[in-house]
């Protein structure tokens, strides 16, 4: 799904949710990557990386921060885990 035209990636902060998924179903990345403007090694962090502080995310207010979700297990599994300790 392409939600962004290639313009947006090169002047943003990128975060992915995982970075295999944004290699292969991030098309408006995808794009980006086919029109020269922008790199998979621009990536700055995943979610994982983010949720476990390894990277700061945004370091300043005027960052334009994108966050590319394609959908992964992982973020189901939380989801349902959650609704299902929520529900009990």
């Amino acid at each position: 799904m392409r939600e962004t035209d290639a313009k947006a990636a090169p002047m943003a902060r990128v975060f992915v949710d995982t970075r295999r998924g944004a290699k292969s179903d991030a098309r408006d990345l995808i794009q980006a990557v086919k029109k020269g403007v922008f790199e998979f090694s621009d990536i700055h962090a995943d979610l994982a990386g983010l949720v476990q502080n390894n990277h700061p995310g945004r370091t300043s207010d005027d960052e334009i921060a994108l966050f590319k979700s394609v959908g992964a297990a992982c973020e189901d599994l939380a989801a349902a885990v959650l609704a299902w300790e929520w529900l009990s």
